[in-house]
């Protein structure tokens, strides 16, 4: 063995400990806690789910779903109402931009009903939500932005 050279972790310069499990960070890990409990990934995600539980709309975060053989994961699931929520909040970039297209396409072809929540981050996305539930008869009262959230 010898003039091997021990096989080394590039990020830290070490060997790994056989045997012992290393703890990675996730990116993206749903860490935002809402007022109904259920954790989310991003402050819009809050304000949507929050804006959900505040007018007793029941909702699913982030449903595991198969359509032409790929997995999807839609921000939100109204099941009272068959309707998923997406919240795009990164449309300057070229390839979330094409994903939603994707998106879009895939659930009009499996007769999904679906709205999708295009916001740039400035203010508050609870306005922009109300109104695309609002064709679907669902009705929200939006609570004073001065809350402090």
């Amino acid at each position: 063995m010898r003039g091997r050279k021990p096989k080394r972790n590039l990020k830290r310069g070490l060997r790994p400990v056989p045997g012992k499990k290393l703890v990675r960070e996730r990116m993206f890990e749903a860490v935002i806690e809402t007022d109904s409990g259920v954790r989310v990934r991003s402050t819009y995600e809050k304000q949507c789910a929050d804006l959900l539980f505040e007018n007793n709309v029941s909702f699913q975060y982030e449903p595991l779903m198969l359509l032409e053989g790929r997995q999807f994961r839609p921000d939100f699931y109204l099941p009272d109402y068959n309707l998923f929520i997406e919240i795009c909040g990164y449309n300057h970039q070229p390839y979330y931009k094409e994903r939603i297209k994707l998106k879009k396409r895939i659930y009009e072809k499996s007769g999904l009903n679906a709205v999708f929540i295009n916001h740039d981050g400035k203010g508050r996305i609870d306005g922009k939500l109300a109104k695309c539930l609002e064709p679907f008869g669902i009705k929200t009262a939006i609570k004073d932005a001065g809350d402090g959230r």
